[in-house]
């Protein structure tokens, strides 16, 4: 949680979101590079810090978990 600036001990799973653009009043305390943005099923405005993301699934190979290397 950002706003307890401390780690959960739970995993969470979001399914159905897709990926967005950074929107003009949106301000980052730090390199807004670090940030994957997003949007959730249910169209909510969302970020999470990239290191926290460690597979992903995509609908053109059905879902296979793929581990995601960030650069």
């Amino acid at each position: 949680s950002r706003k307890q600036r401390r780690a959960g001990v739970t995993l969470r799973v979001l399914s159905g979101c897709k990926v967005r653009k950074s929107l003009p009043d949106e301000a980052f305390s730090v390199g807004s590079e670090n940030y994957f943005l997003f949007q959730d099923k249910d169209g909510n405005n969302k970020m999470c810090y990239k290191v926290l993301i460690r597979y992903m699934g995509f609908p053109h190979d059905g879902f296979a978990l793929r581990k995601v290397e960030w650069i």
